[in-house]
């Protein structure tokens, strides 16, 4: 019955509610429903933050000083520390004494605080780490000082370094480390810092029937005394004429030439390159460091008036021959007297370098190169070691030191010209060299033996009218086989033979100059090579968006058209010819040693391929190139006709833009002399005229000095080193002449 009252109530109360006639009576308003009330509470007060102790300011100070923020350094600056410093003075001193110390990082870390009112004192011990005498400890006192409440630090120098009291100052002695020698192979130095003499004349004091000046400076610099003697002929009598650089060790092996009227000598001391900068292309040379690398340089360790490498092995082995310097740290007083050692660091000595190169051969294949452009490389056939790489022009890397006075005469742009190494970084046109590759595609693709035979004519017209070509042997060579063809180097054979591999496989005679070592580098270190250029059927559609066509294969069967190699790829493919197949990567560096101690490096031959010839491929190949030299119809028959030492070789005649080609010759000795390793040898000369004319007399003349043999003269010279005119005139023996392809 409550039940059913409560549910009666509650559906009144919303009829009522939901009414729209009838007002709802008046009612009075609950009160409201009882919630507990927090009693009231005093509100808290806000916890102020501490105010940093003596010890957390110094702390910071010196991890700000170790960030290098010096700003943050100098806002924890008492008042009175400011006024008296302005910020910029005050980086400055810290700034400059690291820079004595040769300090690269530095730690500090406060050990003990003590406070009395309203000033503290802070025991701070540092570490500096420095280039020159390494890890540097002491203890500083800081002096704090309470200001508005806050500590302060008042600064003094002290706070760097606890002596610099007084006006006292910091001095690094220097200890420089003595840049390392670049040897030869036998120990004959060619690269070292030494007493340097540069040596001039004035002409109006020389005496005019002495002839000892001109004497005695050619035998200096190695040159005739009529080369030198021309030198001053027309020059202004009362004027400097510079002649050369020598070492001060170089000049007293002629000891009366210093007395000799006319003569200027003047010494200084600095890197020295021997034999006025011979085999300077590959010794590279030093430079001083430029402004914008100087702080990348100091903070390696070096000083700001210290040399680097630039280029050549100067560069490459940089951090080899720059050793580690050293030095002492030095308290002076006021006035600038030393008043005690604080540190030394000792300098680490240099290691020396000792190249590949057999510096004897390397200026005999100078001066064999004359006055020509060109360039001679001679490698050990065994090896792959280079014991000469010349180029010519070439310049005196002396030159390049303001402290040789006659740096201040020399010719910029010469310079600049001489500096194009023509063996490794310079590419051309292999002429009839690459027939070599083109004899060895015909016999690996099974098309040719070395008996096939043709019968040269001196015509090539094998495309019909539309394409008819011209030996360069007006009447042809008659019926010779494959091998005869290369050593008389008929080019009709060998457009034959193009032709042939061109239907047979395009890409064949490309393929096979490549597994050569053609068309890349040869991973010579420590130089920059150009990797030359092989063209092939993808490379022509690539580049001039053309198909390869017949006309291509014949110009590559005879090393044209678009075929690049240097010196020393041609060099290397003729050792691996004479050592029966494995091409080595050339080397330049023997061993690395210090100065009397065991070495830390030492060269081991690299095989990095193998010629892709059969052993009775290779021999056929091998029979053909002494033919060239023996045969009546080599054409280099003359210019090696009863030389002592037996010649593998290949003529070049290289047709360029130019009416006169490049010359070419390259080739290996086969002496089996013990103790005399034979070598491989390439020559190239610019735009000179017939390989066997040019570049085969110069391929003697090296191989004559390698062997300790007398020096044949060569077809324009009146003497050894003494040429007929100007410009020579070259006449002899059977030439070799190529007719430009299409």
């Amino acid at each position: 019955m409550r039940k059913f009252l409560l549910i009666l109530g509650v559906l009144s109360f919303v009829w009522a509610a939901c009414g729209q006639d009838t007002p709802a009576p008046p009612t009075e308003t609950p009160p409201p429903p009882l919630t507990a009330t927090p009693a009231p509470t005093d509100t808290p007060e806000p916890t102020p933050t501490p105010l940093p102790s003596a010890g957390e300011v110094a702390q910071g100070y010196f991890s700000a000083w170790q960030a290098g923020d010096y700003a943050a350094m100098y806002a924890a600056l008492s008042p009175t520390s400011q006024s008296a410093l302005p910020s910029a003075d005050f980086e400055q001193q810290y700034r400059h004494n690291l820079d004595i110390m040769t300090a690269n990082t530095l730690t500090g870390t406060v050990t003990s605080v003590t406070e009395a009112g309203d000033t503290a004192q802070a025991q701070v011990h540092l570490t500096y780490a420095t280039r020159f005498i390494g890890r540097l400890d002491t203890e500083v006192t800081v002096n704090l000082v309470r200001a508005g409440g806050l500590w302060t630090i008042t600064y003094a120098p002290a706070m760097i370094w606890p002596e610099l009291v007084n006006g006292q100052q910091l001095y690094m002695v220097p200890f420089p480390a003595d840049r390392g020698t670049l040897y030869d192979r036998n120990g004959v130095p060619m690269v070292t810092t030494a007493d340097a003499v540069a040596v001039g004349v004035v002409p109006g004091e020389i005496s005019a029937d002495n002839d000892d000046l001109a004497v005695g400076l050619g035998r200096l610099f190695k040159r005739s005394a009529n080369d030198i003697a021309a030198l001053w002929e027309f020059a202004p009598e009362d004027q400097y004429l510079p002649i050369g650089t020598t070492s001060a060790a170089e000049l007293a092996k002629i000891s009366w030439l210093p007395n000799v009227s006319g003569i200027r000598l003047t010494p200084y001391t600095s890197r020295y390159y021997f034999g006025s900068g011979a085999a300077v292309h590959v010794t590279g040379y030093t430079r001083y460091l430029r402004a914008e690398e100087l702080a990348d340089y100091v903070s390696r360790g070096y000083y700001a008036d210290q040399r680097i490498g630039e280029t050549g092995i100067e560069a490459w082995g940089e951090a080899i021959l720059s050793g580690h310097n050293g030095g002492q740290l030095t308290l002076l007083d006021a006035a600038g007297n030393p008043l005690r050692a604080i540190q030394i660091g000792n300098s680490t000595p240099a290691q020396d370098i000792y190249t590949t190169l057999d510096f004897d051969l390397q200026q005999a294949a100078e001066f064999a190169l004359g006055g020509y452009t060109g360039a001679v490389v001679a490698i050990r056939l065994d090896t792959g070691e280079v014991l000469a790489m010349a180029s010519s022009p070439t310049f005196d890397p002396n030159l390049f030191d303001p402290a040789n006075l006659n740096s201040q005469f020399y010719n910029g742009g010469n310079l600049s010209v001489g500096q194009i190494n023509h063996a490794a970084q310079d590419a051309f046109p292999a002429g009839s060299v690459f027939k070599l590759v083109t004899f060895s595609a015909a016999l690996t693709s099974e098309l040719f033996t070395p008996e096939s035979l043709y019968d040269c004519t001196g015509v090539w017209e094998e495309l019909g009218p539309s394409l008819v070509l011209k030996d360069w042997k007006e009447d042809g060579h008659g019926e010779l086989s494959l091998s005869q063809g290369l050593s008389a180097s008929c080019n009709p054979w060998f457009w034959h033979v193009g032709k042939a591999l061109y239907e047979w496989n395009p890409n064949w005679l490309s393929e096979t100059a490549r597994a050569f070592g053609l068309g890349a580098p040869t991973g010579l270190a420590p130089l920059a090579e150009i990797p030359g250029l092989i063209p092939d059927p993808a490379w022509k559609l690539a580049n001039n968006g053309e198909a390869w066509e017949v006309v291509d294969s014949l110009n590559l069967a005879i090393g044209q058209g678009s075929v690049q190699v240097s010196p020393l790829q041609m060099a290397r493919l003729v050792a691996a010819i004479g050592n029966n197949g494995t091409l080595y990567q050339p080397q330049l560096v023997l061993k690395v040693a210090p100065a009397g101690g065991e070495p830390t490096f030492v060269m081991q031959p690299a095989a990095v391929g193998a010629l892709p010839l059969s052993p009775e491929q290779l021999l056929a190949l091998q029979t053909a190139m002494h033919n060239v030299t023996q045969e009546p119809v080599g054409t280099a028959r003359n210019r090696f006709r009863n030389f002592r030492i037996p010649i593998y070789g290949k003529t070049g005649t290289a047709e360029t833009a130019l009416p006169e080609p490049h010359a070419w010759f390259v080739g290996y000795t086969f002496a089996q002399r013990e103790g005399v390793p034979d070598i491989a040898l390439a020559v190239w000369v610019s735009n000179i005229g017939q390989g066997s004319d040019i570049a085969a007399p110069i391929f003697r003349r090296v191989v004559e000095s390698y062997f300790d043999l007398p020096l044949t003269r060569y077809p324009w010279e009146e003497s050894v080193g003494v040429v007929k005119t100007p410009e020579p005139t070259p006449t002899g023996g059977p030439a070799e002449t190529e007719t430009p392809t299409p």
